[in-house]
């Protein structure tokens, strides 16, 4: 019996031999969705921290994966640093010149604007403390 041989090129070789090196070690193929491959099954088990950003005015935004797709989702509601009856630091705090801007009432009384991390807040002039917590800037 006579063998014969082929004269390929080196290069055609070696891919032959990576191909069926490569079939050898994955028994099952890899099937992608929506042109994704599939996470490995160690990292879908275990959850990760969610990767978060606060904002200067205080909301807090965090990146949730759902399905392969990641999205930025606020994560609550910003909160008051002061509530009613606090006594506020007046002399940390810039008082609110412009009340035409965060659309605002007028002062009728001895009470001042004042705004902290984006929540804006009525204090007594004289006994500073909070009289009214008014809301966050980016509600009006």
């Amino acid at each position: 019996m006579k063998h014969v041989v082929l004269a390929l090129p080196l290069t055609t070789l070696a891919l032959i031999a990576l191909t069926h090196a490569a079939c050898a070690q994955s028994s099952t193929p890899e099937v992608m969705r929506a042109g994704k491959r599939p996470a490995p099954e160690s990292a879908q088990t275990k959850p990760d921290e969610p990767e978060c950003k606060t904002l200067t005015s205080g909301s807090t935004f965090c990146k949730v994966t759902e399905n392969g797709v990641s999205r930025w989702v606020l994560q609550g509601k910003l909160r008051a640093d002061y509530e009613v009856g606090d006594t506020f630091p007046i002399y940390k705090h810039s008082m609110l010149m412009d009340l035409r801007r965060y659309k605002l009432p007028p002062v009728t009384g001895p009470w001042r604007y004042y705004i902290v991390r984006g929540m804006i807040y009525r204090v007594d002039s004289k006994s500073k403390k909070v009289t009214k917590v008014v809301g966050p800037t980016y509600a009006r």
